[in-house]
């Protein structure tokens, strides 16, 4: 089953019109090579940003890495992985988050419910999880979240200038720092050295403020609002104290009206984006 939806103003950014969900089912065919949904139909080629759902009962490492497998079970998502890479989608289930736990004791959880976006739509993928409660199938409700780059608020970030070095002294001196692996493997190595660097990082953001988030940060403000705040700023800078002439109160209005009236298009132009790729 596919979904498609169409809109003039487009997903994301305006030139993509169209946005495609399928919904597919396979379970194993009339030999166990084959599949009664055939991977070239869960995996369409596409044009547009797609989203492919699918409850395909596939067992793979992959998805739980700490399982085992048997022979039949490791070669039977071989087609529909050999697929899937070859056209770029991406599984974006997190590894070993079981999908469906079996409601007698004889059957094992299992990863079964599948999300693979196409090429197009990897970009807007924000998170793949599963914080609703079950609804009294075997299977577990799962929550994708995309979201475009432009509405994303930037994080605010520790401004370091302002690190509180006197608290922060006697912090890092009671770090204890355990000695380096004795066998010199890169793999050990630098585990021991990102969990230490990890350490060192937080216990200064703990005595760090972080950046106020000011008007650039805002998702619709760009180059051509800062250059007229520059200029408006200039005016404002001239005027206190002063009086100014008739041509130069003008051109100050002027500067003032083009300034406000440029933020309050962008805000709207923005907010007309954001409802147009927004799903109900």
């Amino acid at each position: 089953m596919a979904l498609d939806l169409f809109t003039p103003y487009g997903f994301f950014h305006d030139s993509l019109t169209k946005f495609s969900i399928i919904n597919s089912y396979s379970t194993k065919g009339a030999s166990n090579n084959s599949r009664t949904v055939p991977p070239n139909r869960v995996f369409p080629v596409v044009s547009h940003p797609t989203l492919m759902l699918g409850d395909l009962n596939l067992h793979h490492p992959t998805l739980v890495p700490l399982s085992g497998f048997t022979e039949d079970e490791l070669a039977t998502p071989a087609p529909s992985c050999h697929r899937a890479t070859e056209l770029g989608f991406s599984l974006i289930n997190p590894p070993g988050m079981y999908t469906r736990f079996p409601m007698s004791h004889v059957g094992r959880p299992v990863v079964l419910d599948l999300a693979f976006p196409c090429p197009l739509l990897v970009p807007y993928f924000s998170e793949w999880c599963d914080p609703l409660h079950s609804t009294g199938s075997d299977n577990l409700p799962s929550l994708i979240s995309l979201h475009a780059p432009l509405f994303r608020h930037a994080p605010p970030s520790p401004n370091w200038a302002l690190t509180a070095s006197t608290a922060l002294e006697g912090d890092l001196k009671a770090l204890i720092i355990p000695p380096p692996p004795a066998f010199l493997i890169s793999m050990s190595m630098g585990t021991w050295f990102h969990t230490n660097l990890n350490q060192v990082y937080a216990t200064r953001a703990l005595h760090t403020h972080l950046k106020n988030v000011t008007h650039l940060s805002q998702p619709w403000w760009f180059t051509v609002l800062s250059n007229l705040q520059t200029e408006y700023s200039s005016v404002l800078g001239k005027s206190p104290g002063k009086r100014l002439n008739a041509s130069l109160l003008a051109s100050a209005r002027a500067t003032r009206a083009s300034y406000f009236k440029a933020i309050t298009k962008a805000k709207r132009k923005h907010r007309c984006t954001f409802l147009a790729s927004a799903t109900y």
